[in-house]
């Protein structure tokens, strides 16, 4: 009697591939589209093996294993976990609830009969789970496409800098002004000028000596009052004469304070000519970026050692121009109209055909999200060191939007469109944008 398999995952296309190889071992092969589904089978079912998919909508890989594992009916049953997911602390996690292994998604038939032969599920030589070598799954291909415009926000952001640096200057400068006009209303108050001394009246001379003794006191009188006045105008005319002096000094401070407004404006100027420059660099930058063809091909992940080139080179004319902020790089991933290829699981249906009769279209949100976000292991490392280049001048966040953001609607059925007219469609869709956000202190 032939032995059964269970197979637990959301993605129909995962499921038919790994069906088809289980099949090929004279297996009898059952799936189920989710956790809660598996349960329910369960009840009634004991197969000898069950292959596990780790995201999954609902209760997830993990969440089920050990609701299994805690079920005497079930506990015994091995459970292989498989997942696009690597490293040391999920395969361990994954043990730890229960299960015998993990396996990645892409692995090849001959890897899955060592697996059935070590758990005795087909016959054959005892075979021990060998180790696999962290290698690196995809190979990209591809540049990013043009972008016609730049975020209307960025615009905005930069001019608002602008505008505001201009406004301090202006109003610093007409402060220094009215600190000048005040000062000059302080130094310069003419004193108000004193009443004239009135010359004393003609004396009458007689030839009396007390009259001629009063003549000669009037006189003294007279010579020192004049003496006095000459005193008066000689001090009035020095005063005017500082005053004169004062005038021309403050004159000269104002027309110098004046001169260095000019040159404060024209370093504003020049400084909101070099920003402006530098807006336009990034905006080539930018633009030079989005020009190195942004869809890429089925089958290949959107962030490979091809597009790391093109992310250093743009890093480059970046730092060339000293800019500040964040690099965001957008991943998009298209549902194609496909055909089942054997044991290789899927491939792009003929263009003649009709898109009603392909097997599948598109992806599950959870394997789309997961492939955005693939990269190799050059182009992680890059990012992850990049806070370490420039001071963290320049950052980067890789987001991936997954198949929920279409640049072109496809149609509302398939019924009447070509598999052909559809993927054309896809491939539209199947993009990495970028995106700059400059610092704004």
């Amino acid at each position: 009697m032939n032995k059964t398999a269970l197979i637990v995952d959301d993605s129909r296309s995962a499921r038919v591939v790994l069906k088809k190889v289980l099949e090929t071992h004279e297996l009898n092969v059952d799936t189920a589209e989710s956790a809660e589904d598996a349960l329910d089978y369960l009840t009634d079912h004991r197969p000898d093996v069950i292959f596990m998919d780790h995201l999954m909508p609902g209760m997830d890989g993990f969440e089920a294993v050990s609701a299994i594992k805690q079920n005497p009916d079930t506990a015994t049953i091995p459970i292989m976990m498989y997942t696009s997911q690597e490293g040391e602390v999920y395969v361990g996690q994954a043990r730890a609830l229960g299960a015998v292994g993990v396996l990645p998604k892409k692995i090849a038939p001959v890897e899955v009969s060592k697996v059935l032969k070590s758990l005795r599920v087909i016959g054959g030589e005892d075979v021990q789970p060998s180790s696999r070598d962290e290698t690196d799954t995809t190979s990209i291909s591809g540049e990013f496409a043009a972008l016609e415009t730049l975020d209307h926000d960025l615009r905005l952001l930069i001019k608002g800098l602008f505008e505001q640096q201009r406004a301090v200057l202006r109003r610093d400068m007409l402060d220094s002004y009215e600190a000048i006009a005040t000062r000059v209303a302080d130094e310069i108050r003419p004193e108000a000028e004193e009443e004239l001394v009135e010359s004393p009246p003609a004396v009458d001379p007689t030839t009396s000596a007390f009259t001629r003794a009063a003549i000669i006191v009037l006189t003294v009188i007279t010579m020192v009052f004049a003496w006095l006045y000459w005193q008066r105008e000689q001090s009035w005319q020095d005063m005017q004469a500082q005053n004169t002096a004062l005038q021309r000094a403050v004159q000269s401070q104002r027309a110098s304070e004046a001169q260095d407004s000019l040159q404060v404006m024209q370093q504003m100027d020049n400084y909101q000519d070099s920003l402006e420059s530098m807006y336009a660099a990034a905006i080539g930058s930018l633009e030079w970026g989005a020009n190195q063809a942004a869809q890429y091909s089925f089958g290949e992940a959107p962030l490979g050692d091809d597009r790391l080139t093109i992310v250093e080179q743009l890093t480059s004319q970046l730092e060339a121009i000293d800019f500040s902020g964040l690099v965001r790089i957008e991943t998009h991933v298209a549902d194609y109209c496909l055909t089942i290829a054997g044991e290789d699981g899927y491939s792009i249906a003929a263009d003649q055909a009709s898109a009603a009769a392909c097997d599948t279209i598109g992806l599950s949100p959870g394997e789309a999200y997961e492939l955005g976000l693939e990269q190799s292991v050059s182009f992680a490392n890059f990012i992850r060191l990049a806070n370490e280049r420039n001071g963290g001048r320049i950052r980067y966040e890789i987001v991936s939007l997954g198949n929920t953001d279409p640049l072109m609607p496809y149609p509302l059925t398939a019924d009447g469109v070509t598999a052909g007219a559809w993927n054309r469609i896809a491939a539209a869709n199947q993009r990495v944008e970028i995106s700059l956000v400059p610092d704004t202190y």
